[in-house]
């Protein structure tokens, strides 16, 4: 008995000096893998419950009014457009977008940019363009015009849709401007949205815009008008 027991003390020694596990250890790993499957797949219908956080049920009149619309499927989103006065610019001049890139071209086809040459035919003739990477503003706010879902009855949007360049803007004013330039049409527009009916709702909460640049474009170290 002594010499079985001192072998297999051995066997499992050498096991180890060789880099492999004890055979005792592949079937504890064995059988845990096993329980952790079967607990995954035992009751795949078994759902998490979160506890729901207290709220004043006029805030979200706007979402409650959104589910009794015709296509329940979708979200209704209402869009606005800010007044082009000002240093708010819907449609900012696409010369002055970039110092290195005429971004003309690459604002047209609704933000797609020209199509691709394809004149090896590597991919189909259709459907590819020269997209540039900042031109997201501009591409998201077309389709929205698309959108089927759209409405210009706010008691009924789930969403506010702001179309203000916010990319385009920042591009404008990120070499050789203080703080009070780069902030001011960004203000502007802030100012202007909390006086709109919409924004008294949900406090601007239901208000999104969409930025086509890197969050880095937005960051400063201080409020120094230097930086």
């Amino acid at each position: 008995m002594s010499r079985r027991l001192s072998a297999s003390v051995h066997h499992e020694r050498m096991e180890k000096a060789n880099g492999k596990p004890p055979a005792s250890r592949l079937c504890f790993l064995a059988t845990l893998s096993d329980m952790f499957w079967i607990m995954i797949f035992y009751n795949p219908e078994q759902s998490v419950s979160y506890s729901s956080v207290p709220s004043n049920p006029t805030d979200f009149g706007s979402i409650r009014s959104a589910r009794t619309a015709k296509n329940e499927g979708a979200v209704p989103i209402e869009t606005i457009r800010p007044a082009s006065t000002g240093s708010i610019s819907l449609h900012p001049d696409c010369r002055k977008l970039s110092l290195w890139t005429n971004m003309c071209k690459f604002t047209s086809n609704a933000g797609l940019g020209p199509p691709l040459e394809n004149a090896e035919g590597v991919f189909s003739n259709t459907g590819w363009y020269a997209t540039n990477q900042f031109a997201v503003d501009v591409i998201f706010n077309n389709r929205t015009k698309q959108y089927e879902c759209l409405t210009k009855d706010s008691s009924i949007a789930a969403a506010i849709f702001v179309p203000f360049y916010a990319g385009f803007d920042i591009a404008l004013y990120l070499w050789g401007y203080n703080i009070s330039v780069r902030d001011s049409s960004s203000l502007e527009l802030v100012n202007w949205l909390m006086k709109r009916p919409e924004w008294s709702v949900m406090r601007g909460r239901d208000h999104f815009l969409v930025a086509g640049r890197i969050t880095w474009d937005f960051r400063r170290l201080t409020d120094s008008e230097s930086d």
